[in-house]
């Protein structure tokens, strides 16, 4: 199961097949990578309209790229591109993988072109055939890389730390916390229309700040940091 904002996406053997679930309805998408698919990119066109409309574009003019235009953006709301480490030469992001548990590091080469570290771009990724990224080897971690510059989307200071929400056997949220960590560990109701700020007193960037609302509907609680927020809307 994952999260892509207020949507659990899983295959429910019920159906059978992939569904994409908010708190209002159930929408399904047949069996196999095809019906998994078409529910993520159902659920990112309802709740990230503007990083959909930019994958969308690209595909428009550069249909070979729909796969991992689509994978780029699911690693860019899910929080997996990543700030460099400071302390690497060269080194501008790093992007999360879905599957291995590790990260890709993105590269600045001497002719100013980027490079990723992983077997995609290894094999010769992807190349298109115009501007502006007519001279750059693709993969869809220096995609979702490229999205994040091109819609001004913050990238993710640290790896985010998995936190466990509650869920029913149907993937849903069972119970709602109704206080919140506030300073000094006590405790106070919020609601829905709390201030865009985490417990810890950081506020929340606006490009979190869909994660944040559904986080709050869905608790009624807090989130305590912004890597608590980010962990919470993977589903870990």
């Amino acid at each position: 199961m994952k999260h892509i904002g207020a949507y659990a996406i899983w295959y429910d053997t019920a159906v059978p097949g992939w569904v994409a679930v908010n708190d209002k309805q159930q929408h399904s998408f047949g069996n196999g990578t095809r019906g998994e698919r078409a529910a993520i990119r159902h659920a990112l066109r309802a709740e990230f309209p503007q990083v959909a409309a930019a994958v969308e574009h690209l595909c428009t003019h550069f249909p070979e790229a729909a796969s991992r235009g689509w994978a780029a953006a699911e690693l860019l709301i899910l929080g997996y591109v990543l700030t460099p480490d400071p302390t690497e030469p060269g080194e501008v992001a790093r992007v999360r993988s879905q599957r291995q548990g590790r990260w890709y590091r993105l590269l600045q080469q001497t002719d100013g072109r980027l490079a990723c570290d992983c077997p995609d771009y290894a094999q010769g990724g992807l190349a298109l055939a115009s501007p502006p990224l007519a001279n750059q080897l693709l993969c869809k971690h220096l995609l979702a890389y490229f999205l994040a510059g091109h819609l001004a989307w913050p990238l993710t200071a640290t790896t985010p730390v998995p936190l466990h929400p509650k869920r029913s056997m149907a993937g849903r949220f069972r119970g709602r916390a109704v206080t919140a960590v506030g300073h000094y560990n006590s405790h106070r109701l919020i609601n829905s229309q709390a201030a865009a700020r985490y417990g810890n007193g950081q506020p929340v960037l606006p490009a979190h700040q869909t994660h944040y609302k559904s986080f709050v509907a869905f608790t009624q609680q807090r989130p305590f940091s912004q890597e608590k927020l980010l962990s919470w809307s993977l589903g870990r």
